[in-house]
């Protein structure tokens, strides 16, 4: 499950429109679900004492960039820190990563010149050759979304473990498997977790429960055909909103959670 704390989207000051609720830690989070992974989405250097939460955890990925190369060297030294105290800790996120808007005239249909990033192709060669190093393989991870589909990206995903794509307009769910098909025409074979939104944050609306079961039912389909290695869902503060959307995913979860292919 992808992991935030409580008031990065909710609330009076929020951007997306979601109803405040309680407070919930991204640890209460998951475990509502019965999700028992998380993916730690956020800023700063967290003391111990906030890192405690993912003690009984299963799996941790950590955020390494939060979409700009100024957060990306103000988190590395910490998250690969983390690595030696941390034994649940399996790989690390390049979030937001692609930078489009950067280069407005860059031409995205170029195979040879990469898209703008938040690093650069000589960062993401070093970053690559280091998470090979440490002694134990964590996965290098980079956030991909649907509206981000050009073969500009190919040059930089070489550097990428994992990809985990992502629908950011509840609309484009109706071209889940079109927008699919074009994501493997570009990256074929590199190992994918769908992200699954729990709101409409492209709409700022909730999410239909239509829309999530449209959403996991492809997904659970593209599971089963080993397509996709598993799913990613979104995100922790949702959990406690009382949303339709979020109400199905865990009834979902709860009965395909455990499968196997």
């Amino acid at each position: 499950m992808w992991g935030h704390d409580p008031g990065a989207y909710d609330g009076p000051k929020g951007v997306y429109n979601i109803p405040l609720s309680a407070p919930m830690s991204m640890a209460e989070g998951i475990k509502s679900m019965g999700i028992p992974n998380v993916c730690v989405i956020r800023g700063g250097t967290p003391k111990e004492e906030y890192r405690k939460q993912f003690k009984d955890v299963k799996r941790i990925a950590w955020n390494l960039s939060g979409g700009s190369n100024k957060s990306y060297h103000a988190l590395k030294d910490y998250v690969f820190g983390l690595r030696d105290t941390t034994p649940n800790l399996t790989g690390y996120y390049l979030d937001d990563f692609f930078r489009f808007g950067d280069k407005p005239k860059f031409n995205k249909n170029s195979e040879t010149e990469a898209a703008p990033a938040a690093l650069s192709m000589d960062e993401m060669k070093q970053l690559h050759e280091e998470t090979v190093a440490y002694k134990r393989r964590l996965d290098l991870a980079v956030v991909l979304y649907t509206h981000q589909l050009y073969p500009s990206i190919k040059p930089v995903m070489k550097y990428a473990d994992v990809v985990s794509l992502w629908i950011w307009s509840g609309s484009d769910i109706q071209k889940i498997d079109a927008n699919f098909k074009k994501y493997r025409s570009l990256i074929p074979d590199k190992p994918t977790l769908l992200g699954i939104y729990m709101w409409d944050f492209g709409g700022k609306k909730e999410l239909s429960r239509d829309f999530m079961v449209k959403q996991l039912d492809y997904a659970h389909k593209l599971y089963k055909e080993g397509q996709i290695e598993g799913l990613i869902f979104h995100c922790t503060p949702l959990c406690n909103k009382g949303l339709a959307a979020v109400d199905y995913a865990r009834e979902w979860i709860a009965q395909h959670g455990k499968e196997g292919r």
